[in-house]
């Protein structure tokens, strides 16, 4: 084998992986090929390749189906080399033959074995850096766990009702009485109201307990600038002793001057006829 022949194809192939040819250069390496195929393989492409590889950024996790594509192209490369070296070895007495008549370098040159080399690394460091990414897919996982909220505590309408005193400025308050002085209900407890909120609560001592499958409680706003009462909502007196009722105006209240509340039918009604009126409380002018 000429030694500048196979010296002048060296530097073409480093110089085809690592800076690319020129025409001439690409003619000229083509013959030398057809003259010296054993040293026609990829091997410095390979390792240019992989030196080029390893100042990449690699924070970025490969995609699934690009670490899956990758692993069965290097499968299916080194099947392919091995099956190549396996044909192309010639018998042990052929080779001897070979070699009492001619001296040549072994095929599988330090080029190709560096490329072999080159590949085994690049297989490692891609398994590396899926087993990394898993790690850090289930790091980040356990980061994202939504941490359990405590649930809000219900208030009840007695505590609704001090809340609502200490946060209103305009606060109305006032006490039930009878409707009838004739027919005294003797029902007290008190109102309290604020209009900028428009919102407020009832609060009664000894109401009758009713009897819901024939009749049930209804709270009526009254307001100097409405032709009829407001309907304040419906409600029911289970037990004896105090009771505490959010009122639940159906329209806006603008000018209340009075409460009161009403034994009416089950679901109560839209309009009183106020035959049965169990308190009132009026708003001092």
């Amino acid at each position: 084998m000429n030694e500048q022949e196979k010296e002048k194809m060296r530097e073409l192939l480093s110089d085809k992986a690592v800076f690319g040819l020129t025409d001439a250069e690409i003619a000229e390496l083509a013959e030398l090929e057809e003259n010296f195929p054993e040293f026609a393989d990829d091997s410095l492409e390979l390792t240019a390749a992989a030196i080029g590889m390893m100042n990449l950024d690699t924070s970025e996790p490969m995609p699934a189906h690009l670490q899956a594509k990758v692993a069965a192209d290097a499968e299916q490369y080194f099947a392919a080399r091995k099956a190549e070296a396996s044909v192309s070895e010639p018998p042990k007495e052929t080779a001897e033959e070979f070699q009492k008549t001619f001296t040549f370098e072994p095929k599988s040159s330090i080029w190709q074995w560096l490329g072999w080399a080159v590949g085994a690394l690049a297989c490692v460091a891609l398994a590396i850096n899926i087993y990394t990414t898993q790690q850090k897919l289930k790091e980040l996982e356990a980061k994202t766990v939504p941490t359990p909220t405590a649930t809000p505590v219900k208030l009840t309408p007695a505590q609704e009702r001090e809340q609502l005193l200490a946060s209103a400025k305009d606060i109305v308050e006032t006490n039930w009485g009878d409707f009838d002085k004739a027919k005294p209900k003797n029902v007290q407890g008190d109102v309290v109201w604020s209009n900028a909120a428009q919102k407020g609560f009832v609060r009664f001592r000894g109401l009758p307990v009713n009897d819901q499958s024939k009749e049930t409680y209804q709270l009526w706003i009254f307001d100097e600038n409405q032709k009829q009462p407001i309907d304040g909502g419906v409600f029911d007196a289970s037990e004896a002793g105090e009771i505490i009722v959010p009122i639940n105006a159906k329209l806006k209240v603008q000018k209340p001057i009075m409460f009161g509340v009403t034994a009416e039918k089950p679901g109560g009604v839209p309009v009183s006829d106020l035959k049965n009126v169990m308190a009132v409380a009026k708003i001092a002018a």
